[in-house]
């Protein structure tokens, strides 16, 4: 196996483990807000059920709704600002990189779809507040807006996990890196990720996973354009993490076979 192999395999790793907490999480906000209303949620791996939800006013429901997207956004910006803050290129600030990236992709993603998926939590909202349609339009052009400024400053960040000169030297070995670190861990990633959350509730949870990883294209072709990249004095990157491989193994499990069923607040 080539140390680049083993690296696509970690960022692979982590993007799974970082997918799969923000989804807990998530749901996890929507469910202690209802707990907090009275709503019985019963928490599953990526939907809330509400036993009560004809006892909440509307505006409990909006700030039910609002909860996931918001805790999503808190997410980003904390895991965001640990990522800037390390002076360390290892696998630890990798998980970060990714668990702040998926928690900002959340949060606009949400905002992006709400006017055409409206079973979605900000579209529920939308629905409720009976926005008006450009309004709507608006806000999903500001969040594509943001992510795509999000997606470019990204390019930078995967890169300083190369050791190796080679790797980021020229225009065509920045893309290739690239791939293995954003490309490849998103689509297979999301082929894992799509089979956790099995059974399908909403249309919007299945096919969530693979269309959140598209902005990803922008930073990968990117990273042609950038020049200078620190290289990495970690070459641990370069093996693979089998403690990774059992986190994530953990969390596929509790996600998938103890969440899935259902646990009541």
């Amino acid at each position: 196996m080539t140390e680049r192999t083993a690296i696509a395999i970690n960022s692979t790793t982590l993007y799974c483990i970082a997918f799969l907490m923000t989804t807990i999480i998530h749901e996890l906000g929507h469910a202690v807000t209802g707990w907090l209303f009275e709503s019985s949620p019963v928490l599953h791996h990526n939907y809330v059920e509400h036993l009560a939800s004809d006892a909440l006013t509307m505006t409990q429901q909006l700030l039910v709704a609002l909860a996931g997207p918001l805790i999503s956004l808190v997410q980003g910006m904390v895991a965001g600002m640990m990522f800037l803050r390390s002076s360390q290129d290892n696998l630890r600030a990798l998980f970060l990189l990714w668990f702040a990236i998926l928690g900002l992709s959340n949060f606009l993603g949400y905002f992006m779809t709400g006017f055409v998926f409206q079973e979605g939590d900000i579209g529920r909202i939308f629905q409720l507040m009976e926005l008006p349609m450009g309004v709507q339009i608006t806000l999903a052009t500001t969040a594509a807006a943001a992510l795509l400024f999000l997606a470019y400053k990204l390019t930078a960040s995967f890169l300083r996990f190369s050791y190796k000169e080679e790797w980021v030297a020229d225009e065509r070995s920045r893309v290739n890196f690239s791939f293995r670190m954003i490309i490849l861990p998103w689509v297979v990633g999301s082929g894992i990720v799509t089979l956790a959350y099995l059974p399908v509730q909403a249309i919007v949870s299945i096919i969530y996973p693979v269309m959140s990883g598209f902005v990803f294209i922008f930073p990968w072709q990117n990273a042609r354009r950038v020049s200078a990249v620190p290289l990495s004095a970690t070459s641990r990157n370069g093996r693979v993490s089998w403690v990774g491989v059992g986190v994530h193994a953990v969390v596929l499990i509790v996600f998938r076979f103890v969440l899935a069923q259902g646990i009541s607040f």
